[in-house]
């Protein structure tokens, strides 16, 4: 199953549910950049929406591919 919503103002969030989570979020001002993960648990991804949600700055994208994209 596929969903896709807005995490807030300028980020849009595209998730495909399965046995494992795959998401997409792309900073509409800077759609250059998206972050992507793949064969996450219900708990890894709501751990990393939570993070592209709270920090919604332009920087947040980064931030998180530093804390999840090892």
């Amino acid at each position: 199953m596929k969903s896709t919503f807005n995490l807030s103002e300028f980020r849009t969030v595209e998730a495909e549910f399965g046995e494992t989570i795959s998401i997409v979020s792309v900073d509409s001002r800077v759609p250059e950049n998206p972050f992507k993960a793949t064969s996450l648990k219900l708990e890894e991804y709501n751990e990393r929406v939570e993070f592209l949600r709270e920090h919604d700055h332009i920087f947040g994208m980064n931030m998180a591919k530093e804390k999840f994209c090892k």
